[in-house]
């Protein structure tokens, strides 16, 4: 069986036409080996490249010297990462030959400015809080500022034991832990005052000025006189031969809650001091006629309530002037002209 010869493939660097090859073709050395030759080295230099001999014509030898290095594959970019993966290399092999026990090694950065402030702050605003936790101890829990006197001024009709029964939860508290509101509710159980100012004396001090009701006039109660104020508030109970200066309303406690003991006070909250003190009783036969009688009879017309004011002042000034003092009837109801009997 005879086998087909391949098509000639020309190798690198083989020359066809080279001389050397024809001198050594079969028709005078025979078939070329490679075998007889001694003009190449052992290095491996220029050892010539044995190849199997297809066509007597077209053999040469290959020379290694004419070879040239074949370049990376993937061009520019793939001897950049060869390069760049071999300086990686490099720098593991140094950092793995250092000693981390070394303190040679280790370099200490400076610590930041910046954390630093930050620390300084959260240092300075603990401080502050301590300091302010303190302060608020101190001041609202310690008993350095613990109440512990009360002084009660303007008692004329409140005995001021009262008063300071009805302020004593507040001692031994701090001051700082009071407030005047909740001195003045209180007080404000007291029926004879009206209202209350406070005040608050560091260290150790509340004072209290109560400003009491004005009693405008009596009612009879058995036999005891019962001091009331414009509204009606019971102020002060007094024994029958103890009777306070101010006039005498018939009816007894029962004509508190009426219309007549209203148009009555509002006549008597408008007299000065020194016309009531001398009033000996008070009545309203209407509501819109109010008679007062004095101490020595005399007696005033005052008419309704209205225009007390003015009324109140052309009745005080005709009693206290010589030339009408002894008059028996005074009658101011028209107050721009009155009339003397």
């Amino acid at each position: 069986m005879v086998r087909p010869t391949p098509p000639h493939q020309p190798r690198l660097g083989w020359d066809p036409d080279s001389e050397d090859l024809r001198s050594h073709g079969p028709g005078e050395d025979g078939p070329y080996d490679g075998a007889a030759h001694d003009d190449f080295d052992d290095t491996g230099e220029n050892e010539p490249v044995r190849v199997r001999v297809i066509d007597e014509s077209k053999v040469s030898r290959v020379d290694t010297g004419q070879l040239q290095e074949t370049p990376l594959p993937g061009g520019r970019f793939s001897t950049w990462r060869q390069r760049r993966k071999a300086a990686k290399a490099e720098a593991a092999d140094q950092d793995s030959a250092a000693d981390p026990s070394d303190p040679d090694t280790v370099v200490d950065f400076p610590r930041s400015s910046h954390r630093r402030r930050r620390r300084n702050r959260w240092l300075a605003l603990l401080a502050a809080l301590l300091v302010a936790a303190l302060f608020v101890g101190i001041v609202f829990f310690s008993p350095l500022f613990a109440t512990r006197s009360i002084d009660v001024e303007g008692a004329r009709l409140t005995d001021p034991q009262n008063v300071e029964e009805a302020l004593q939860p507040f001692e031994g508290v701090p001051l700082t832990r009071i407030s005047k509101e909740e001195v003045r509710a209180a007080v404000g159980d007291v029926p004879q005052v009206k209202s209350v100012d406070v005040v608050l004396e560091p260290p150790h001090t509340i004072t209290v000025q109560l400003h009491e009701r004005v009693g405008v006039a009596a009612v009879k109660e058995g036999q005891d006189v019962v001091l009331v104020d414009s509204q009606g508030q019971q102020l002060a109970t007094y024994g029958e031969g103890d009777r306070p200066d101010v006039p005498m309303i018939e009816g007894g406690r029962d004509v508190l809650s009426t219309n007549k003991f209203a148009a009555i006070s509002d006549v008597l909250a408008a007299l000065p001091a020194n016309v009531l003190s001398q009033l000996d009783t008070a009545a309203a036969p209407s509501e819109s006629s109010v008679e007062l009688t004095f101490a020595d009879g005399r007696k005033a017309v005052w008419g309704d309530s209205s225009d007390s004011e003015l009324k109140a002042q052309v009745l005080a000034a005709l009693v206290s002037d010589e030339a009408t003092a002894n008059g028996t009837v005074y009658d101011v109801s028209a107050p721009l002209h009155p009339t003397i009997e």
